[in-house]
């Protein structure tokens, strides 16, 4: 689908076309699963919301202004209903203090060799999950979906400065609880 398709498609959709809206939504589909996995952790979670989603935006479709890119907007219901998911049933794991970053201690000599191995990659996801969920979600949107920031910010519906607070919030969780993990003896 080129850019210039979608307010067809938009058009279409609206008037009740199924196919236009699964042209519309199938180019969002793995990318908004990953976000919503990496926000609930859960499968059954991350279907739920996926369907929730889908079926919000279909019957929402008057309010998408096309201001934005379908399927950030589509990715903004989608974190919605995942944060609805994960807010009642998980609590907030990780508590964050302004003196983080002055506790953090070097790494060694050779990352090439830790960052490649499963436990590290383990313990990147452990300590992604454990983050409180505005911070992962804005970790996950351009750390590992690779948004710009104005992208993430416009996609989460907040401004710039608070998405690039989050994110630095959230990189600065994640050093420290990989710090501990490189202290507890993992590493050679």
């Amino acid at each position: 689908m080129t850019p210039v398709d979608e307010p067809q498609l938009v058009a279409q959709a609206r008037q009740g076309d199924q196919r236009a809206f699964a042209r519309l939504t199938e180019p969002c589909l793995a990318r908004l699963r990953g976000v919503l996995w990496r926000i609930t952790r859960d499968a059954d979670k991350t279907d739920d919301a996926l369907q929730e989603a889908m079926t919000r935006g279909w019957l929402n479709l008057a309010r998408f202004e096309g201001r934005s890119r379908f399927c950030t907007w589509l990715t903004r219901i989608g974190i919605n209903e995942a944060y609805n998911a994960v807010r009642p049933s998980r609590p907030q794991t990780l508590e964050l203090d302004d003196q983080i970053g002055e506790r953090i201690p070097a790494w060694g000599n050779r990352p090439d060799q830790v960052f490649e191995s499963r436990e590290f990659l383990a313990a990147v996801d452990a300590a992604l999950a454990a983050l409180p969920v505005d911070y992962r979600t804005a970790v996950v949107l351009r750390d590992v979906e690779g948004l710009s920031t104005a992208e993430a910010a416009e996609t989460l519906g907040i401004g710039e400065r608070a998405l690039k607070s989050r994110v630095h919030r959230g990189r600065q969780a994640l050093r420290a609880a990989l710090d501990d993990w490189f202290a507890s003896g993992y590493v050679s």
